[in-house]
């Protein structure tokens, strides 16, 4: 349905829509105009793949952890874990709280890619934000799917096994000057410092983070690794940082500018929420994918998942893929500035 068609169904059928109703309605047409022209005109540029450091993909071995390159001296470490909700509370006090306004997205009926991440991109924007304080922490939650750790540490490592391949929570916990991290193991908290006696991790220093405010800022951040110590490719930070509303916008944008993104058409059923994903096909084979809410655009998890029937072959194992084997799948629980690890909100 276009919108000229919509704004009739508004009305009653005596009522006239206003003069800025109906020029509101002419401009989003050709937005949703202009964008089909830019998602079918052909890619001129071939540009790196956005997760071609997050999941590397080598003969008879596919990964599915989340990747952080560091340049400088030091151990990696830390979270590993994707974690974005839009829930954020700096301490006791709501970072993220209900819609600053009521209002529609650009696109009622998205289509494209380009217009899924717009909405993202608007959704996110709706939200109110107060920037976390040096000291406090960024709380990330995650329910990831794994296969038992008889069949996770087998090398090949493959697809999840149904019935046996269970979610396992997760939950990590950052300071903001990066100096602190704790997470949870067999239910006990671990706080640790970075230093020589407890070991370094990767963490890029939020005052970078905080800076990608525009797509052309994330596309100069992710063209130039070198420009900074340690890198974190965009897809992944938006898992494991509490990022200030206007910085997850530019992401979802610049990832609409790639080559190759498209929507999955099936959508599938995420934690009892309807979710559609957004993504790039790797290798001609494995689809990876953020999978967002298809009522309120919200990212609400991640998967990689076998699109074609494939072999991987390679000196130490010949493996074998099937269409429909899932490889990973994340569903994002919560993400909020706390002031002490522990604190869940």
């Amino acid at each position: 349905m276009d919108e000229i068609s919509v704004l009739r169904e508004t009305f009653d059928p005596d009522a006239t829509p206003s003069p800025a109703a109906q020029q509101k309605a002419r401009v989003a047409l050709q937005n949703r105009i202009d964008a089909a022209g830019r998602d079918a005109a052909p890619a001129t540029v071939k540009r790196r793949n956005p997760w071609r450091l997050r999941v590397p993909i080598a003969a008879g071995l596919v990964t599915a952890t989340a990747v952080v390159v560091a340049f400088a001296v030091g151990g990696a470490g830390g979270s590993t874990v994707p974690v974005p909700v839009p829930e954020v509370r700096p301490g006791s006090e709501p970072a993220v709280a209900a819609p600053k306004a009521k209002a529609d997205p650009p696109y009622l009926r998205p289509v494209s890619a380009a217009q899924y991440f717009e909405n993202a991109a608007w959704s996110v924007e709706q939200q109110q934000w107060t920037d976390p304080r040096p000291e406090q922490f960024m709380y990330v939650e995650t329910s990831e799917m794994r296969n038992p750790p008889g069949i996770e540490q087998k090398r090949p490592n493959g697809a999840m096994v149904p019935g046996k391949a269970k979610y396992r929570t997760i939950q990590v916990w950052n300071r903001i000057d990066g100096v602190v991290q704790a997470s949870m193991r067999n239910g006990k908290l671990e706080v640790r410092s970075q230093s020589l006696a407890t070991g370094y991790w990767t963490y890029l220093p939020y005052s970078v983070v905080e800076k990608l405010t525009t797509p052309e800022a994330v596309k100069d951040y992710a063209d130039h690794p070198e420009k900074n110590n340690i890198w974190i490719e965009p897809t992944a930070l938006i898992g494991q940082y509490v990022l200030p509303p206007e910085v997850r916008a530019a992401i979802f944008r610049y990832l609409a500018k790639l080559p190759g993104m498209k929507v999955n058409p099936h959508a599938v059923n995420l934690d009892g929420r309807s979710a559609i994903g957004l993504g790039q096909v790797l290798e001609g084979y494995l689809a990876q994918e953020l999978m967002f809410d298809k009522q309120t655009y919200a990212l609400i998890g991640e998967r990689m998942i076998a699109v074609a029937d494939h072999v991987n072959r390679a000196l130490d194992a010949t493996t074998y893929i099937k269409k429909g084997d899932l490889f990973r799948q994340v569903i994002y629980r919560k993400l909020v500035i706390v002031d002490q690890p522990g604190q869940t909100s």
